[in-house]
């Protein structure tokens, strides 16, 4: 069976919940309230929580893109690392993960590229 990205585009989207006037507190203790639920991330950017459920059609398009990339990679003769989830961190006012990441010649602490697959609109804190 060969999946296509017109297949998944008709499944349901991502849902998303914003919470503004948090604290950097709040917003890890429902991090931890969270840290066993599959399917859901949370980020946070000054004071703003947003919760995104990751639906398949999410899914599906960074596996694409990560397999296209995987490939312009090696035909180009570009040594790389995918690093997989990369949590960004600035304590007390941002926590991100982007959906891909890399790096480029050595592997390294911080990726050379990350990547976040936005099905919807998103939000204005990525």
């Amino acid at each position: 069976m060969t999946q296509t990205l017109e297949n998944a585009v008709n499944l349901p989207e991502e849902q998303r919940f914003f919470r503004h006037g948090l604290s950097w507190e709040q917003f890890k203790a429902i991090q931890a309230s969270f840290e066993n639920v599959p399917g859901v991330r949370l980020f946070y950017c000054e004071g703003i929580l947003e919760i995104v459920s990751i639906g398949k059609p999410h899914e599906v398009i960074k596996c694409l893109i990560g397999l296209l990339l995987g490939q312009y990679f090696v035909e180009q003769g570009i040594e790389f690392f995918p690093s997989g989830s990369f949590s960004q961190v600035v304590p007390k006012i941002v926590e991100y993960q982007a959906d891909l990441s890399y790096c480029f010649g050595t592997d390294k602490p911080i990726p050379d590229l990350c990547i976040e697959v936005v099905i919807t609109s998103g939000s204005p804190i990525k």
